[in-house]
């Protein structure tokens, strides 16, 4: 059994730099301080724990933002959601760190190297800067990470025993205590006998090395994986306009993607919330007459959408939500039924996006064989298996209503079709149709009835 921490040091300033030019100097401040700072801005001279009028002295173009101000949480358990997709227990830590265990794992790793490789490499493809380490206990797992240089993670301590105490979550009066005394790594402290330990450390700092070394457990509440899709992106600065929206939806889009991969599903209507500075919030509703799964398909019916949108204030972040979801391939109903073009579906798409869900309507067969009955308009999105029985052919275009004629103009082209239904809701047919000539005219589509001759619809 093993355990793996992952931590996300300065996951505020990454997602800032997405959101800026590469020439840009970044930096994040707190009480007056300079905590974060990208390389561009390192080489300008701005250093951790400058204050702000030195920064700006030495970066006059330097953006600056306060940490309360930068929100990540919800990028942070998106990162999390993604940690279950290689292992099956994963809980947090409040420094934006994840302890993923390890148990289970070893059938399908064969070692924590290889179970820790595979996590570096996704949180790779993130472009966001992690720290990451394994030991046999969650703390010491944690306690190692703390020890690694955020540009170059592999000169950490390997460990428990080497390990620093300034790296430990003892106290810092404690470890300037045990220093004076000689004790530098966790091996010598751990080296003292019990009493000695209990004296020097209390009770709740020799509880927490306990569960370093593994003689306690460590209390972790585990994350559920999420039912529907559910993620709020708050923007790092706020924005007046589509054109500022573009590069996050874009992110969100492809979290979206990443979230239905992994659990093997597509879906046909997306809901995108927009909160406003000082302005109720707006929804934005999607729906497709497709499955789909691909963050370039939904971004591509996001712009069409967001082309006719009109921002009443500035934007401070959105969400997207997700709860119908079918799982990959539900679409096709049937091994040998012709399917749909993708061209068309687009362009239902495009059209339903631009004119409005209810202006996008499709005939509908449906289980009644009366022919005023047989049909209705549905929305474009809405499924249904229904195939009208193909025994008898039917017209293309049916008059609302039977009009009388003289059967005498008419030459019979086929056997008669009886339909005899409605008698259920008293209003019942009984007739006999057939397909017929018009010299004037053509195809016509006509049926007997009391005696009485009637036309009902053409053939093309």
């Amino acid at each position: 059994m093993y355990w793996i921490y992952l931590d996300f040091p300065q996951l505020a300033l990454d997602l800032l730099q997405r959101e800026h030019p590469a020439e840009h100097a970044l930096a994040i401040h707190h009480n007056k301080q300079i905590i974060q700072l990208n390389q561009v801005a390192y080489q300008l001279g701005v250093y951790l724990g400058s204050s702000l009028n030195t920064a700006y002295q030495l970066a006059p173009q330097l953006h600056l933002y306060e940490q309360a101000d930068l929100s990540c949480e919800a990028y942070f358990d998106s990162l999390a959601q993604q940690a279950l997709q290689y292992c099956a227990q994963v809980a947090l830590h409040e420094e934006q760190g994840l302890y993923i265990s390890g148990a289970g794992m070893l059938s399908i790793y064969q070692q924590p190297e290889k179970h820790l490789k595979q996590l570096a490499e996704h949180y790779q493809r993130q472009q966001v800067s992690f720290r990451i380490a394994y030991a046999e206990t969650a703390i010491a797992a944690r306690w190692l990470v703390r020890s690694q240089d955020i540009k170059h993670p592999e000169t950490g301590t390997k460990h428990l025993p080497d390990l620093a105490l300034s790296y430990s979550d003892l106290p810092s009066a404690q470890v300037t205590s045990l220093q004076a005394m000689g004790l530098y790594t966790i091996k010598q402290l751990s080296n003292l006998p019990r009493p000695e330990l209990r004296k020097r450390l209390g009770e709740e700092s020799l509880g927490t090395l306990d569960q370093a070394l593994g003689l306690q457990n460590t209390p972790l509440t585990f994350i559920q994986t999420k039912a529907c899709y559910q993620q709020r992106f708050p923007l790092l600065s706020e924005t007046h306009t589509i054109q500022g929206l573009s590069f996050p939806l874009k992110q969100a889009c492809q979290h979206l993607q990443q979230w239905l991969r992994q659990r093997q599903l597509c879906s046909n209507t997306l809901l995108l919330t927009l909160s406003f500075r000082d302005k109720p919030s707006e929804q934005v509703s999607l729906k497709s007459a497709r499955l789909l799964q691909t963050s370039q398909d939904w971004l591509a019916l996001f712009r069409l959408k967001l082309e006719t949108l009109r921002l009443p204030a500035a934007v401070l972040e959105f969400s997207l939500y997700c709860q119908a979801l079918y799982p990959l391939g539900s679409e096709v109903s049937s091994l040998f039924e012709q399917q749909q073009s993708s061209d068309d579906n687009l362009l239902f798409d495009q059209l339903s996006v631009r004119l409005g869900e209810h202006t996008i309507s499709r005939l509908s067969c449906q289980a009644d064989y009366r022919p005023e009955r047989a049909s209705q308009y549905l929305p474009l999105q809405q499924q249904d298996m229904l195939n009208y029985p193909s025994l008898f052919p039917r017209p293309c275009w049916l008059l609302p209503q039977l009009k009388p004629i003289n059967i005498r103009h008419f030459t019979l082209l086929s056997p008669p079709e009886r339909i005899a239904s409605g008698w259920w809701d008293e209003q019942s047919i009984n007739r006999d149709y057939y397909m017929a000539q018009c010299p004037q005219q053509g195809i016509a589509w006509i049926c007997h009835e009391n005696k009485q001759w009637f036309l009902h619809g053409w053939f093309a």
